[in-house]
């Protein structure tokens, strides 16, 4: 059991979790869900001692977090996390058998049942056909499931999962959630979700929380309502029971475009949920907003619909055609402003990188919290090389939240 009791975080003087308190037993799936920024990834931080608490206690089974020794934390909880960078050049099933170093002596070797255990969680996960391919050779969706292939070869008795198959598709997302939730029965399961429906079916409890705090808690038929979309997401959506599975299903309704306002235009390149509350927040701002290259099936492009914002989209597991790349060229060519978010970049969305380097000289700028550009780079670097040469082009310009809106706020309410 993962027990937590009045756990606070702060960064700096910024207070990221506030008086956190539930727990999470054997046989209950616990999703947690909320607007980015809220500090669900800082919780799943504090439960695997990547951070440490300023307040509040965490317990495993009824021990202290800190009581603990790495080797015994690392026999217990086992996380998946939402970005995992290649590393060094392993094996598919060397990586997956470093989910066993915890349980062997710092001179053993790999014994006979190690390499069943791999083999299983390799089979569990849909990637024994790859167990020779270098994990540089192979898709940042393959990567994931040897990432989740590793934490399963970990037997841990705590299971923390970072949007963990966010980057897979809807087959893998199914198959891998669906061997996780029979894991659930005999191990804590704790896990972030960005897709909402995910959420709703495989959980057997939602915790929702927003700017830090237990916004809302309970069962998915509790939990996610029309009302609770609306105040913690700021998200029009129709709930309704699916009669197969008797778990809440979520439609996002469309918005009527505002009434015309500021003549400041915002192009956003974003992807994978991590331009929503940008849209959002720049619709309300009263700039003339813009996005894409998306996906239809991307949650962006969903919110980017909802607010009646003009989106360039390809179908979904389509790669970007002329059409679109020209489109996209028009479309910041007209902006005033260039937004981009840490989108994960593979082969499929990498031409909206490449884009960016025909534009001439006009500036992007580049959300984010910490100062620093980082994103997900599923392309063996070639995404990491175009946003390299824009900062090296004094192209880029990094910044926060708060600094970001209000930019362009004040850009838009002194256009004529």
């Amino acid at each position: 059991m993962i027990e937590l009791s009045g756990v606070d975080v702060h960064y700096g003087a910024r207070k990221v979790l506030d008086a956190i308190s539930f727990d999470a037993k054997k046989g209950v799936f616990v999703g947690i869900i909320g607007p980015n920024g809220s500090g669900k990834t800082t919780l799943l931080k504090a439960i695997s001692r990547v951070i440490t608490p300023t307040g509040g206690i965490i317990q495993l089974d009824g021990q202290p977090l800190s009581a603990l020794s790495s080797r015994e934390l690392a026999q217990s909880v086992a996380v998946v996390p939402q970005e995992t960078g290649p590393g060094f050049d392993f094996t598919v099933s060397d990586a997956v058998m470093m989910g066993r170093y915890p349980h062997m002596s710092r001179f053993s070797k790999e014994r006979g049942e190690d390499y069943a255990i791999c083999r299983k969680s390799m089979a569990l996960t849909g990637i024994t056909h790859l167990s020779d391919r270098s994990i540089h050779a192979i898709s940042g969706g393959e990567l994931q499931r040897v990432i989740i292939a590793r934490a399963l070869a970990q037997q841990p008795r705590h299971l923390l999962l970072d949007e963990a198959t966010s980057h897979l598709d809807i087959s893998h997302q199914v198959d891998i959630l669906a061997t996780i939730k029979k894991l659930s029965e005999e191990i804590a399961v704790i896990g972030v979700f960005h897709d909402l429906n995910l959420a709703s079916y495989f959980c057997d409890e939602i915790i929702v929380i927003k700017d830090g705090k237990i916004a809302a808690a309970g069962t998915p038929v509790e939990v996610i309502t029309p009302a609770m979309l609306r105040s913690i997401f700021d998200l029009d959506a129709a709930v309704s029971i699916h009669p197969v599975t008797g778990k809440p299903l979520v439609v996002p309704l469309p918005r009527s475009p505002p009434a015309p306002g500021g003549s400041y235009r915002v192009h956003v390149i974003c992807g994978g949920g991590t331009g929503s509350d940008l849209l959002r927040a720049l619709h309300r701002a009263g700039c003339q907003v813009s996005a894409g290259i998306l996906s239809m099936n991307d949650s962006d492009y969903e919110t980017a619909g909802a607010l009646g914002i003009f989106c360039i989209t390809e179908p979904p597991f389509c790669p970007i055609t002329d059409p679109a790349r020209e489109a996209l060229l028009k479309q910041i060519a007209a902006a005033d402003t260039v937004v981009m978010t840490a989108i994960p970049v593979g082969e499929g969305n990498l031409d909206n990188l490449r884009v960016l380097t025909q534009c001439g000289e006009k500036p992007v700028l580049f959300l984010s919290e910490n100062g620093r550009v980082t994103i997900p780079d599923y392309t063996g670097g070639k995404a990491t090389a175009i946003i390299s040469q824009l900062a090296a082009d004094h192209r880029l310009a990094v910044l926060p939240w708060d600094q970001l809106i209000d930019r362009c706020k004040s850009k838009g309410e002194k256009e004529p």
